[in-house]
């Protein structure tokens, strides 16, 4: 009696998991070759917008060492030597660096798929050719959208608008137009996967699911539950446990095997991103079991993870939320993106969201069928009730029940369709967005910079190693050994640099410019080439000369106060004329046995509030873009900051930026006398604790570059300040060795 009524009961619960039979035909109409052209229009407008503008970001040095450099590399070594080499890598923020011989890029991912891409570099070896690839498969993932949402939501139309959503997911934008990553073209390769999962075409879900796997080591995690999925959702147990077990097995074989088989440690290399759980698997288990409120409350409602999965969701308008039978496929992504402790993966930006967005995609459809069933059956429920009531002669005439649910269904799916195509392009709007009506987009254009910037790449033999920063280095891939500055710089023949460049991987200009005066002052490497904040370094040409301290600093043996002295035309754009300075001033600093003068300056100020309002200013939402002007009077050999400060109304200090510019190596004069323009990077007023309303003045003062974080409010550790000429506006405070500059009225 008993086994009879489990038994009842399992069949019972097996009849609500069938949720997904085989799907019923929908003819196509000429509705349906019209909805075709408006998704291929849109593929087309997608794949050559992004084509151009990434090609466009390249051609301007405006692709990254990471990653655009190191997959160019491996592939072009692929080619050229047989393996997928690389030896870039970033030594200050992250693990992957071991030894600047390189590793096998399966050290640090498992892409096999890199191997039958890497036959397009016999048709054109260049990395725009990763840039055409990338987008036009990505692009072409709008097609299973569009045939996955036509069958499920039974609406040409409607398809339509999911194939555009796809196209204008904000995290897909993000991972195709950060270089190239072959986890990207698992948005389309899952897209296709999942459509033929629900189509039933088992061979060529099996040829997606390959090919999806073969772009990371963590995608097989996503294909087993999908064959579990398919197993219990659709009744295909034979094809969805195969495929589960061969995803497994993927899986162990590449993170077990293929992987610790290539790293250099015997294990996979990134796995440090993790440790903040445990010291290996057991320890994890048990740190989170016995912790469960810390760990929930540091891997899921940690602030930066929050606003995370509100990216995710709210660009779909939270209706994946609404199908957690489908999204349960993203749990793997999910927790190697929220566990991580690199910020990068929690980010919203870059290539680690690609296998997700099908999933959200997916799970945005079955969330709208949902409504629509909700709906219909509500709808039926009224019927019935309006039918069991007595009518009239005379009374009045209700519309049929299929009128009436094709009329509630249709403006219902409409509403929730523009509201998740708005909720998109209102993250593409203001949330880094790459589209040209993006808050504070810039369409890359080439500038003197850039061709100089060419001019030298072009000094450097191919044969040679090279260490350069990060946006160069794409240019100089195309070798055995190519160097991310700082990294390996003790093996480079060739390092370039451009001191006014982007400091990657530095998180400040100031930890930029102490690399390059350590690596100047160390006699290993001379300048073969310099202009304009170029400097091209060659090993074993006679270094440059370097000034020491004054015997009464006390510096003598700094290694950190030495200033090399470059030749003039390494700052020749950042020397002007001191009639050509705005704001002339007489403020001279001095300490470290040396003396500046600040000449000048010039300021401004961007409030980017929603509603700003003229006079005030919303510390939070408020940059400012500073550039001062100075005179050198006695060279201050050890590297300088400046830090700006703001006197609050409640009587504290508040820092709100520090900048270690170039104008430490640029204190060379010529025979005239030479005013050093410093350009400030652009800073938030309000980049910390919470500055409260009212007057605020903004100060500047000047310390030692390597001065402790903690220490820039002491006043002993700033240089001396020694009041001359100055505008109304200006006031020097000897006392706390600052000037301030202007003073403001915050208002929120």
């Amino acid at each position: 009696m008993k086994s009879t009524i489990w038994r009842k009961r399992l069949s019972s619960i097996r009849n609500r998991l069938y949720l997904y039979p085989p799907p019923e035909p929908f003819p196509r109409t000429r509705l349906y070759w019209v909805a075709l052209g408006l998704v291929t229009l849109a593929v087309l407008l997608f794949s050559g917008y992004f084509i151009v503008y990434m090609l466009a970001r390249h051609n301007n040095l405006l692709t990254n060492a990471e990653d655009m450099g190191i997959m160019d590399q491996a592939i072009w070594n692929l080619v050229n030597h047989g393996q997928l080499h690389q030896t870039i890598c970033n030594i200050v923020g992250d693990t992957n660096c071991y030894t600047p011989d390189g590793i096998n890029r399966f050290a640090i991912h498992f892409e096999p798929i890199l191997y039958p891409i890497s036959l397009l570099y016999f048709l054109w070896p260049d990395p725009r050719t990763l840039i055409i690839f990338q987008t036009v498969v990505v692009a072409l993932g709008a097609y299973p959208a569009f045939w996955l949402a036509r069958l499920r939501l039974r609406n040409d139309i409607a398809a339509v608008a999911i194939a555009w959503l796809y196209l204008l997911y904000p995290s897909l934008q993000q991972a195709i137009t950060f270089d190239f990553h072959a986890v990207t073209l698992t948005a389309s390769l899952l897209m296709f996967t999942l459509y033929f999962m629900y189509t039933r075409r088992t061979a060529l879900m099996f040829l997606f699911a390959l090919l999806s796997m073969g772009c990371k080591e963590e995608v097989p995690l996503l294909v087993a539950l999908l064959g579990l999925w398919t197993a219990i959702f659709q009744r295909r147990w034979k094809s969805g446990l195969t495929m589960t077990v061969i995803a497994a097995a993927w899986f162990v074989i590449g993170f077990k095997v293929i992987i610790p088989a290539f790293s250099p440690s015997s294990k996979p290399l990134l796995i440090g991103r993790y440790a903040w759980l445990g010291n290996g698997p057991v320890e994890i288990v048990r740190n989170i079991v016995t912790q469960p409120k810390w760990f929930i409350q540091n891997a899921f409602f940690e602030h930066s993870r929050l606003m995370y999965l509100r990216l995710l969701f709210l660009s779909a308008a939270f209706l994946p939320l609404l199908a957690p039978w489908v999204l349960v496929l993203a749990a793997p992504a999910l927790a190697i993106n929220l566990l991580s402790s690199n910020p990068s993966m929690h980010s919203g930006l870059f290539q680690y969201n690609a296998e997700i967005i099908p999933v959200l995609i997916f799970a945005s459809i079955e969330g709208l069928v949902l409504i629509l069933w909700v709906t219909r059956q509500g709808l039926s429920r009224y019927s019935n009730w309006i039918r069991s009531r007595p009518q009239t002669s005379g009374g009045p005439r209700f519309w049929s029940m299929q009128t009436m649910s094709r009329f509630f269904s249709t403006g219902i799916l409409t509403a929730l369709l523009c509201a998740m195509l708005l909720s998109s392009l209102r993250f593409d709007l203001t949330f880094h967005g790459q589209l040209p009506f993006s808050n504070d987009f810039v369409w890359p254009k080439g500038n003197e910079r850039m061709a100089l910037a060419q001019k030298f790449i072009q000094m450097i033999p191919p044969d040679v190693s090279v260490s350069a920063q990060t946006k160069m280095v794409p240019r100089l891939s195309h070798r055995e050994r190519i160097y991310m500055f700082p990294y390996a710089t003790e093996k480079a023949d060739y390092v370039l640099l451009d001191l006014r460049g982007d400091q990657y991987p530095f998180l400040t200009r100031g930890e930029f410019i102490q690399a390059v005066q350590k690596l100047l002052v160390s006699g290993e490497f001379g300048i073969k080439q310099s202009e304009n904040g170029f400097l091209l370094l060659q090993r074993g040409l006679p270094a440059p000369e370097v000034m020491g301290p004054p015997k009464e600093t006390g510096l003598a043996n700094d290694p950190t106060a030495r200033l090399p002295l470059l030749p003039e035309n390494v700052c020749s754009d950042l020397y002007t004329n001191p009639q050509d300075v705005p704001n002339p001033m007489n403020v001279t600093f001095s300490g470290l046995g040396g003396s500046i003068t600040l000449t000048g300056y010039s300021l401004s100020l961007q409030d980017k509030s929603k509603r700003p309002q003229p006079g005030h200013y919303n510390p939070v939402d408020t940059y400012v873009s500073l550039t001062t002007y100075w005179r050198v009077d006695q060279p201050i050999t050890k590297p300088l900051a400046a830090a700006y400060t703001i006197k609050a109304a409640d009587g504290k200090e508040y820092i709100a930026g520090i900048d270690g510019g170039i104008m430490y190596l640029c204190q060379q004069r010529g025979k005239n006398e030479h005013i050093v323009v410093w350009h400030t990077d652009t800073f938030r007023l309000q980049d910390g604790p919470q500055i409260p309303n009212g007057l605020a003045q903004l100060s500047v003062s000047l310390l030692p570059l390597d001065q402790s974080s903690s220490k820039i409010k002491d006043v002993p550790t700033r240089l001396l300040v020694n009041a001359g000429k100055t505008p109304n506006a200006v006031v020097v405070k000897q006392e706390t060795r600052e000037v301030q500059l202007m003073t403001l009225d915050f208002r929120r």
